[in-house]
């Protein structure tokens, strides 16, 4: 009996890399409601001349249209509406999914001809998943909340007409929370909760090779989260402590990230196009370490679960249309393919059941007056295939058999202003 609730605290001891995925596998980029118009192409060498690069390149924050002594401040509001269907093994159909609504904030300040300053606040990692109290994999998992803050203030000198660079610092807060439910008891059993703070930095340069061509490449360090909190249970033997202290380590992977984008010439100049690759290094995240500083006879007892991830690529092409009928107006499409760093169903859990995706992407952005801009922007995002779980040697007790399906509508709008 001490083993079987062992392996329940194992299953949710192991959700912190699961909450970690959920960023991820399941991460939709909301820096700008522009940028998602073309579901992130362009993003890197700020396509559209926008605040979001504070956070997405700092040296392209160059290419706003500011005077010297003005400051530009850009706010919006992403809607993630997502589907997450399982089939599972005794019939029935379960929808893990939560809604969410995610904000950010970009602000730059240009101080010479060549001199900006620039902070973003945004949330690049966090979503929920859900399932009823009562449903066939309770013991797996029914609540994973995870939510991220970074903090990304940076600098942007313009070495010549051609070449600017950038770089920053960023204060990155996480907090997850985690449930399960033992499978004969009612309620959640293993209550997880943990918070903490990680350091990181970025980098990065454009390059204007030609009058409306530039090329640009952004590094994003990794952040070591160090978190520590409360695992909590109720409802079980005496044996088995109702509370104790509890830590982690996770380290968020380096990202590269490079882009290019063009306005067309002569006939076509209406028009421009441009594209985005990112390559994520999730394999140096092989396992996971929970730290249960009181467990059975009031020992400290650690679990380790068998990550095995992999370097994941996003690729991203988007268009920009420029009617000559209204001046003001950008209108935006895009087309995106984004992998999985989960490598195959033996290492899918319920947490986080994610495959890879593709989205597709429109939008537009329209000049209110000659200080303010509005930007609103729509996704979607559909997995690849079904998300396979299957029971394996690695995480015995985190799997359950199921059959994952999945779709995310995503709505962005953005208002900027300089003065």
């Amino acid at each position: 009996m001490k083993m079987q609730y062992t392996k329940q605290l194992f299953a949710a001891a192991m959700t912190f890399a699961s909450a970690y995925a959920f960023g991820a596998g399941f991460q939709v980029l909301e820096q700008g409601a522009s940028n998602m118009g073309t579901a992130m192409a362009g993003a890197t060498v700020n396509a559209n001349n926008d605040a979001s690069a504070a956070y997405l390149n700092p040296a392209a924050v160059s290419f706003i249209e500011m005077e010297v002594g003005k400051t530009t401040v850009s706010t919006g509001l992403s809607a993630v509406l997502p589907t997450l269907g399982m089939s599972a093994p005794d019939g029935n159909e379960y929808d893990c999914a939560q809604n969410s609504f995610v904000p950010n904030l970009f602000i730059v300040h240009r101080f010479t001809e060549d001199l900006y300053a620039s902070v973003s606040v945004t949330a690049p990692y966090g979503l929920e998943s859900k399932y009823e109290p009562d449903w066939l994999g309770k013991n797996h998992g029914v609540h994973s909340f995870m939510l991220t803050i970074d903090i990304n203030p940076s600098i942007t000198y313009k070495v010549n007409d051609w070449l600017t660079i950038g770089g920053g610092v960023s204060a990155q807060y996480a907090y997850c929370k985690l449930t399960n439910a033992y499978s004969v008891l009612n309620g959640d059993v293993f209550d997880f909760r943990a918070h903490g703070w990680g350091v990181g930095g970025n980098i990065g340069f454009t390059v204007e090779y030609t009058e409306g061509g530039r090329f640009g490449f952004e590094w994003r360090s990794a952040v070591t989260q160090d978190v520590d909190g409360t695992g909590r249970t109720h409802g079980l033997p005496a044996y088995i402590p109702s509370s104790s202290g509890i830590d982690a380590s996770v380290t968020l992977p380096h990202t590269f990230t490079m882009g290019v984008y063009q306005r067309l010439p002569g006939y076509f100049d209406n028009f421009a196009v441009m594209a985005d690759y990112s390559y994520t290094m999730w394999s140096s995240f092989e396992s996971l370490d929970i730290n249960w500083h009181n467990w059975i006879g009031n020992r400290p007892t650690t679990f380790k679960t068998q990550e095995n991830w992999k370097d994941t690529s996003r690729v991203s092409f988007g268009v920009h249309y420029y009617p000559e009928e209204i001046k003001d107006l950008t209108l935006r499409f895009g087309v995106c393919y984004d992998e999985s760093p989960v490598r195959n169903a033996q290492y899918r859990t319920v947490r986080i059941p994610c495959s890879d995706r593709i989205w597709f992407s429109t939008g537009f952005g329209y000049k209110l007056a000659e200080n303010i801009k509005l930007d609103m922007a729509y996704a979607y995002i559909m997995t690849v295939g079904n998300s396979e779980i299957a029971p394996n040697q690695y995480n015995p007790s985190a799997s359950q058999n199921a059959e994952y399906y999945g779709h995310i509508h995503v709505i962005s709008a953005q208002m900027t202003f300089t003065f």
